[in-house]
């Protein structure tokens, strides 16, 4: 049985909101030292007990992630909303607490970074956004403690002469607001590259880590693939000489009865598909065993009905451009009869044996569709078909899932839908690029 363990290339969602809070904790831990530092050595501060009463308020918001995913709410909304939170809190912090003045407001930063790593652009730019505004409200209130630095320089004005403080006072003023200025846009500037160039890399890494676990869900059906194909090869060796003993004994039995004649058939056609099975095994030893894709389609098809004379095909073609050639032309014509065989088998099983074929060639792809006369399918197993090996009574349900997965491997498509009484298989093999077009 081939492996189902697959490398997680991302964590999953209950890992990532279990990261999320945890970052959160640390974040207010911090909060937490912080204030015990300023207390400790008589920082000056607006309101200790209000500074108390936000950091509980910070600690109770990081209980909301874990209850608000309990009630479905999707993972992107909770984390727009704690990091919301985050920005609000931290603001109302350092406003009391010094304002800009404070060394700790680059932790306004910090929310930036982790919005732009969880969540997709607009919303990271969102809370890049309000880090902006929270920054420039920090400008605008201060801390109500620390005296403006309109009154710092009225008071060195009492100290020195009047014309000699008001060149100073203007002078002052003018290069402590050009300062604040700076800090700002240097706050704006960070914060929105910082939001840019992490949600750049977050969409990348993620691209990336879809393309690897496709990679690796190929790999497994290519692994299970092979596993059924080894099985397949020893079974027909193994058939062989059964075969060859059944027909020699059938040989014997009274030709007239029609028992007999019907056994002969069966074993006749056994016998065709263990030689077929030889032959296609031998030709893939050939270096050189392209063939014109549709023709040898077309050949394939002919031979199928020779060997299904109970099924009614009427074929309908639409050949608008130049034939061309396929790596691997016979692992395609092998999967589309594997999938002729189900829906033929499709049509039998709900008392019709008609079946259509519509093949087209075009300048961009050889595509075919196939549509059998049974009972349908539900959605859900339309959606199953052809990816995993499916329970079937008559057969060992591996048929679809062996056609789909050699189509693919070559860089065909292969989808089905229902078709009111019926399924319609649409198959489509693109054009090699180096094949030249009309």
């Amino acid at each position: 049985m081939a492996r189902q363990l697959i490398i997680a290339t991302e964590l999953s969602e209950q890992h990532q909101l279990k990261h999320f809070v945890q970052f959160r904790w640390g974040l207010i831990g911090f909060e937490a030292l912080a204030l015990i530092a300023g207390w400790l050595l008589h920082y000056a501060v607006s309101s200790w007990p209000l500074l108390g009463l936000l950091l509980l308020t910070h600690i109770c918001t990081n209980l909301l992630p874990y209850w608000l995913a309990a009630s479905k709410v999707p993972l992107k909304v909770i984390y727009l909303l704690c990091c919301t939170l985050d920005i609000l809190l931290l603001t109302c912090l350092l406003a009391l607490s010094g304002g800009v003045s404070n060394g700790l407001v680059a932790m306004l930063l910090l929310p930036v970074a982790v919005a732009a790593v969880m969540l997709p652009g607009r919303s990271g730019y969102l809370v890049a956004v309000l880090a902006i505004l929270g920054y420039s409200l920090l400008l605008q209130v201060g801390d109500l403690h620390i005296p403006d630095i309109d009154t710092l320089l009225t008071q060195t004005a009492q100290q020195a002469s009047h014309v000699g403080h008001d060149m100073h006072a203007q002078h002052s003023s003018g290069g402590f607001s050009q300062h604040m200025q700076q800090m700002w846009w240097a706050f704006t500037i960070s914060a929105l590259l910082i939001s840019w160039f992490i949600s750049a890399q977050a969409k990348l890494n993620r691209i990336k880590s879809k393309k690897i676990s496709e990679l690796q869900q190929q790999q497994i059906r290519n692994e299970q693939m092979l596993a059924l194909a080894t099985f397949a090869a020893n079974a027909a060796h193994d058939l062989a000489s059964p075969i060859q003993t059944m027909q020699l004994l059938a040989d014997e039995l009274d030709t007239a009865a029609p028992a007999a004649q019907e056994l002969k058939q069966q074993l006749q056609r056994c016998q065709q598909i263990v030689q077929q099975l030889r032959s296609d095994a031998g030709s893939l030893r050939e270096e050189n065993s392209t063939a014109p894709l549709c023709q040898q389609t077309e050949q394939a098809v002919a031979r199928w009905l020779n060997s299904r004379p109970e099924i009614s095909l009427s074929i309908e073609r639409n050949l608008q451009a130049e034939d061309f050639s396929l790596a691997d032309s016979q692992g395609f014509t092998a999967a589309l009869l594997n999938i002729l065989d189900n829906a033929a088998d499709a049509s039998l099983a709900n008392n019709s044996n008609q079946l259509q074929l519509q093949l087209s060639l075009k300048s961009e792809d050889l595509t075919l569709q196939v549509r059998d006369f049974g009972e349908g399918l539900s959605d859900s197993r339309l959606a199953e078909l052809g990816k995993l090996p499916q329970q079937s009574e008559q057969g060992l349900g591996i048929g679809q899932f062996l056609a789909n997965m050699s189509i693919e491997r070559l860089g065909g498509t292969v989808r089905r839908q229902n078709a009111g009484n019926g399924t319609v298989t649409l198959i489509s093999m693109p054009r090699q690029h180096s094949e030249p077009r009309p």
